[in-house]
């Protein structure tokens, strides 16, 4: 005998007919629009295609090549200023070498000075900036480049395939900024916050365009936007360094300390270092003057260490540069920095006279 269920009833339901070509197309077609209009809003914003941004990748394909000996013998650590403030070319133009490019925004360069002294063989010329309030400091600094000393040489084929796609997408695509992402519009919201809150508005945006070789110059909408340069003056005068209590004089002196033994070892390898303060400006300037005053800092650190450094109000033809959020070097005047203090350091350091480049370069 035949036994029946109810569940062995089955409902068969005819499937549409759907145009899969066309949905396809359609969606496509939606997708390279919708990509468009924003590559278009974001040119119209003032970013390029070329602009490759900056990460611990960008900073660890430069380390390497130290570490490979895939450079010319100069090597830039420091800050913000002395990576937007130079123009590599013009070092290639006037030495015949170009150096590489290790400096990191909001990082001091004592502890890449010492990587330098310590973890590898360089027995190059060490160009270090010494931005006073950023020198001279306790306490973290920019988060998006904390560990990367650490792991620089431990980057995977995921990783080395995810940053040269980055950079090649990069050359064509203006909207894949990284600090123009959907994400970071809500950071830009002036969002009233608690007393004694530091918000994210008071968070530097975007301020440099990055190239080849982490060739960086402040980006040309500083300069042309009023907005976003009058947000900078802010983040520099009502941000968290502002807050930040000045220096006494057990940590200079434990600075100066460190710096004096990473100079040390660099020279009992051949190598030398070389000190440059930058330009700043208005009331940046004068806080740094207050705070940090030269005579207990830049003075005694050229003093403990016996660099040679260049101090930008000793030297006419660095004045009169153009600062337009007070603390960075407009292009040209990036380009004029470069040009004086290189040849200041090409005469002064002996480090050139002894290593003559073999690509020539003039070095008067």
């Amino acid at each position: 005998m035949t036994q029946f269920h109810e569940q062995d009833e089955v409902t068969v339901r005819e499937i549409p007919l759907i145009r899969f070509a066309a949905t396809g197309s359609l969606v496509l077609i939606l997708v390279i629009a919708a990509t468009a209009a924003w590559e278009w809003r974001m040119r119209e914003s003032g970013l390029v295609a070329g602009d490759l941004d900056d990460s611990k990748s960008h900073w660890a394909v430069e380390r390497q090549k130290i570490a490979s000996g895939d450079h010319d013998g100069i090597a830039i650590v420091g800050g913000s200023r002395i990576l937007f403030d130079t123009d590599l070319d013009v070092w290639q133009e006037l030495t015949g070498r170009r150096p590489i490019q290790l400096a990191l925004p909001g990082m001091s360069g004592q502890r890449f000075l010492a990587d330098l002294a310590h973890h590898s063989d360089f027995a190059g010329l060490v160009v270090i900036d010494v931005t006073p309030e950023q020198f001279f400091r306790r306490g973290p600094e920019n988060p998006e480049f904390e560990g990367v000393l650490d792991d620089w040489d431990a980057q995977g084929p995921a990783k080395r395939f995810g940053h040269r796609l980055g950079q090649f997408l990069s050359r064509h695509l203006a909207f894949l900024d990284d600090q123009y992402a959907l994400s970071q519009f809500i950071d830009q919201l002036d969002i009233p916050n608690r007393g004694g809150i530091i918000g994210p508005y008071l968070r530097p945006w975007k301020l440099s365009e990055a190239y080849d070789n982490r060739q960086h110059f402040l980006w040309r909408q500083i300069e042309r936007n009023d907005r976003l340069r009058n947000h900078a003056v802010q983040v520099w005068l009502r941000g968290p360094a502002a807050n930040r209590p000045p220096p006494d004089d057990d940590l200079i002196a434990r600075v100066c300390a460190d710096v004096r033994q990473s100079v040390a070892a660099i020279r009992a390898r051949g190598g030398d270092v070389a000190f440059i303060r930058p330009p700043s400006a208005g009331e940046y300037y004068e806080r740094e003057q207050r705070k940090v005053p030269r005579d207990r800092s830049w003075d005694r650190l050229l003093r403990e260490t016996g660099a040679f450094g260049i101090h930008f109000e000793d030297y006419p033809e660095m004045q009169g540069l153009d600062l337009p959020e007070m603390s960075h070097l407009s292009r040209e005047s990036a380009t004029r920095f470069t040009r004086a203090y290189v040849a200041v350091l090409s005469r002064s350091v002996s480090w050139f006279s002894a290593n003559p480049s073999t690509t020539g370069g003039d070095h008067g």
